[in-house]
């Protein structure tokens, strides 16, 4: 059943994200052919194109915070949950595809920054010095364990991400256990939800001093590690808890509104 609600989920949050993806991209074609080398750089130009491939980024990562709070709100807490809860479907996995679809449409979103910034450099002309690297080079100077830190970076931030999306459900979720003024409840709610890591943060600090110690005193990848490992798994039980609030709340105290 998740299966077929992200089915669902995913193409409704992409009729609004792909058309901007698409302006964004045509953006970037704009200012990569400003500042490259067949132009006349006029400086009013490349500010423009600069200016305007900035406002679509900015575009695209308010709308897709935007919609991720909309998806989220309406469907389990708004009129569309009058629908949604009689589903033959658990509470966890109204969730869980919440979560996932906007983990994918975070995933793509990076995508596309790439892409675009790809795009500057072909048009630009960069990109024919990038393909003149002595790519030979580069992979003799790549090693196991740099393949290794690259693979747990992406991890840290794919569970960074989701522990953002959480925070946000989860704020959403209080703040709709008040009567009136939700929204403003949430905001409050969101508040104290990074109180509450600040503080689980230095109580952390205090059985573990030396974390504190390694995080400025990085010289090698075992170092690296014993940072990291502990941040993921951190990061994953502050998933959990907020995953478990907004399913407790959402059985036994929903607050449609």
């Amino acid at each position: 059943m998740l299966g077929k609600l992200l089915k669902y989920e995913i193409p409704a949050l992409g009729r609004k994200l792909v058309p901007l993806y698409i302006a964004w991209a045509a953006a970037a074609v704009f200012l990569g052919l400003m500042i490259g080398p067949l132009q006349g750089k006029s400086e009013f130009m490349i500010v423009i194109s600069a200016l305007l491939y900035t406002g679509v980024a900015t575009a695209i990562f308010v709308m897709a915070i935007v919609l991720i709070i909309q998806r989220y709100k309406n469907s389990l807490l708004g009129d569309e949950a009058y629908f949604n809860m009689v589903l033959p479907v658990s509470t966890s996995q109204h969730i869980a595809n919440k979560l996932i679809s906007a983990l994918i449409w975070i995933f793509l979103t990076g995508v596309a920054a790439l892409v675009t910034a790809l795009i500057i450099g072909l048009f630009g002309g960069a990109f024919f010095e990038f393909i003149h690297i002595n790519w030979n080079l580069v992979l003799q100077q790549i090693t196991g364990n740099a393949i290794l830190l690259f693979i747990e970076i992406l991890i840290a931030i794919f569970v960074s991400s989701g522990k953002t999306v959480m925070q946000i459900y989860a704020a959403i979720t209080i703040g709709h256990q008040a009567k009136s003024h939700t929204t403003l409840a949430s905001i409050g709610a969101y508040i104290g939800i990074l109180i509450f890591e600040s503080l689980i943060g230095r109580l952390f600090l205090v059985f573990y001093p030396a974390f504190e110690k390694m995080t400025t005193q990085i010289s090698d990848y075992a170092q690296f590690q014993m940072i990291m490992i502990p941040a993921i798994l951190i990061s994953v039980a502050f998933i959990a808890v907020y995953f478990l609030v907004c399913k407790v709340l959402l059985e036994k105290r929903l607050n449609l509104a």
